[in-house]
């Protein structure tokens, strides 16, 4: 199962490095987020859902200018599935090696990101999508993939 992990850089730096990433929430292409997007929606269209909420809460907490969210590949014993229509799981036991791509904002994003982070802080996430500076932001930048050998690149 892919699952899309929001995480801060000095976190994906330690995990990269070894450490264990203790058990935390991500998002995934779950069977209540696929109800709630309709029955006609594709693995695609689920995938780059997910991306996008993990790209919004991503902004949580967020104390530079540049999201990122790990692409992770995960057994089912991993995830607990937390039944919401944003597709919310948490995940446990997450290993570098089960990393299958990054996705962070370009440079030129950092003054949205920053905009988009400060609006959102201490919002609910169901409530950050509506959000002016969020709707600017992802409407006007996606989140690029990144190789995970890329990571360094991304500091």
């Amino acid at each position: 199962m892919m699952v899309f992990v929001p995480i801060a850089l000095p976190s994906a730096l330690a995990l990269r490095d070894g450490e264990a990433l203790p058990p935390r929430r991500a998002f995934a292409a779950t069977s209540s987020l696929r109800r709630a997007l309709g029955a006609a929606t594709d693995d695609e269209e689920a995938d780059f859902a997910v991306l996008d909420t993990a790209g919004v809460a991503a902004l949580d907490g967020l104390a530079g200018a540049r999201r990122l969210v790990l692409a992770v590949e995960v057994s089912d014993d991993q995830v607990d599935d937390r039944r919401t229509d944003l597709g919310d799981v948490e995940v446990r036991d997450v290993r570098w090696r089960q990393v299958q791509a990054l996705f962070a904002d370009e440079e030129s994003a950092g003054p949205a990101v920053v905009a988009a982070a400060s609006a959102s802080s201490g919002v609910p996430l169901t409530s950050a999508f509506d959000l002016p500076a969020v709707v600017q932001l992802t409407e006007g930048h996606d989140l690029l993939s990144y190789a995970p050998e890329e990571l360094d690149g991304l500091r």
